[in-house]
C-alpha cells in the first residue's frame, strides 16, 4: 500500500494521467477539480486530495480537503475535510492512515461537517477536536413526491406509477389552497453573480461570521459547481455529489416597498430539494424574507426546503406557512482545539459553510 498526496497545482496532471483514467473508482472529478483549481481561498501547494495505491496499482481509498480561511484568524492554513472513501473489500487498512495523513498535512487545522456516525466516533477517540456549532435544522415539505419515492423503495409497485402521479397531483392540489399571507409589498431582483451593491450590503451584515464570504468568494462558489448535469464515464464511480437531472443555483436581491435593498440569497434546488446557504438580512426585515421564500418555493414547485438558520426556523414554526410536514435534522461543526481556543463564540454560521453550498 503506497500514498500519494496531490497539491492544486498537480490535480490537471492527475486526472489526465493513466492512473485516474483507468481507475474504477474516482478519487476526485473534473468539477471538483476546476474549482479547485480556482479557489480564491487556495494556494498551489495545499494539498486536497490523499490517495491510497493498493499493490495492484488500484485506488483504494481517498480523503479530501477544501482549503479555507477562518475571519480574523488570517494566518492559519486551514482546510475543511470534504470526502473521505475507502473500498471495503480492498482498502480497510488505509482508512486510518488516510486520515492521520490528512490531519498532519494540515497540521490538524480542519474542521469536520456532516459526520457519519463513523467518521464521529474516530474523531472523537483522537480526543483532538471540539464541537463548536450545534446545527438545529429542519426539513420542510411542500409537495408530494410519492410517485418517485415508492418505486424506489418498493420495486414491485413501478406499474402503479401512473396512479401515484394522480395522487401526487390531487393532494399537492389541496395543500396549495392554504392561504399564504402575501400582505407585504417587495420586489426581486435574479442576478447571476454577486455585484457591487450586494457586496456593499453583504460587508455590512457579514463582519461577524465565522468563515466570512466576499465578493470573490461568492462569485467561485457560483461559477464553479461541484453537481453538474453531465454524466461520467458509466464504468466508473464516484461515491459524493457529482451529477444530477436538476441542480440550480439561485441568487436574488430583495427590495422592499421603497425600492430599498433588505435581502441578498443564495438558494439552490438539488433534484426538488432547496437549501439556502447563504441569506443576508437584517432580523428587522425578516417577515418580508420569509413571505418571499414561501412564494419562491411554490413557484419553484419544492419539494422540501432544508434550513439550518434559526431566525428562519423560528418564523417557519408559526402556523400560516405553506408545509405539510417537517422533519428535524441535526448536524455538528467540529473543529480542532487549538483553532476553537482562538474563536469568538458569538460567530455567525451560514448554512453553506464547508462544502455544503456545494452539494
Amino acid at each position: 500500500m503506497r500514498f500519494k498526496e496531490i497539491k492544486v497545482c498537480e490535480l490537471t496532471d492527475f486526472i489526465n494521467s493513466d492512473l485516474y483514467k483507468n481507475s474504477r473508482n474516482l478519487a476526485i472529478t473534473q468539477q471538483r477539480v476546476i474549482s479547485q483549481l480556482n479557489n480564491p481561498r487556495a494556494n498551489k501547494n495545499h494539498i486536497v486530495l490523499i490517495i491510497a495505491i493498493n499493490d495492484f496499482g488500484e485506488i483504494v481509498g481517498f480523503i479530501g480537503s477544501l482549503p479555507d480561511k477562518i475571519n480574523k484568524l488570517p494566518n492559519i492554513n486551514f482546510s475543511w475535510n470534504s470526502c473521505w472513501w475507502i473500498d471495503q473489500e480492498k482498502g480497510r487498512k488505509s482508512a486510518i492512515p488516510l486520515l492521520l495523513k490528512f490531519l498532519k498535512v494540515w497540521n490538524n487545522n480542519v474542521a469536520f461537517r456532516d459526520m457519519t456516525p463513523v467518521t464521529k466516533k474516530i474523531i472523537e477517540r483522537l480526543n483532538k477536536f471540539k464541537t463548536i456549532k450545534k446545527l438545529n435544522g429542519f426539513r420542510y415539505f411542500l409537495r408530494f413526491n410519492t410517485n418517485e419515492i415508492i418505486p424506489k423503495k418498493f420495486k414491485i409497485l413501478v406499474i402503479f406509477k401512473p396512479f401515484l402521479l394522480a395522487l401526487d397531483f390531487i393532494l399537492n392540489f389541496i395543500i396549495r389552497l392554504k392561504p399564504i399571507n402575501k400582505s407585504i409589498n417587495y420586489s426581486v431582483k435574479h442576478i447571476d453573480f454577486i455585484d457591487d451593491e450586494a457586496a456593499l450590503f453583504i460587508k455590512k451584515l457579514n463582519e461577524n461570521e465565522l468563515f466570512k464570504r466576499k465578493k470573490d468568494e461568492l462569485n467561485w462558489i457560483i461559477k464553479y459547481p461541484w453537481v453538474v448535469k453531465e454524466s461520467k464515464n458509466k464504468n466508473q464511480f464516484y461515491y459524493f455529489s457529482d451529477t444530477s437531472i436538476n441542480f440550480k443555483n439561485y441568487l436574488l436581491k430583495v427590495y422592499d416597498n421603497n425600492s430599498n435593498l433588505i435581502g441578498v440569497l443564495f438558494l439552490n434546488n438539488h433534484n426538488g430539494l432547496f437549501k439556502i446557504p447563504y441569506a443576508y438580512f437584517k432580523k428587522e426585515n425578516l417577515q418580508t424574507i420569509v413571505q418571499f421564500t414561501y412564494t419562491f418555493l411554490i413557484e419553484k414547485k419544492a419539494i422540501s426546503f432544508l434550513t439550518y438558520n434559526d431566525l428562519l426556523n423560528n418564523e417557519f414554526q408559526k402556523n400560516n406557512n405553506p408545509f405539510w410536514y417537517k422533519k428535524q435534522d441535526f448536524k455538528e461543526l467540529v473543529i480542532f482545539e487549538e483553532i476553537a481556543k482562538q474563536i469568538n463564540w458569538d460567530f455567525m454560521f451560514q448554512d453553506g459553510d464547508g462544502d455544503f453550498v456545494f452539494t
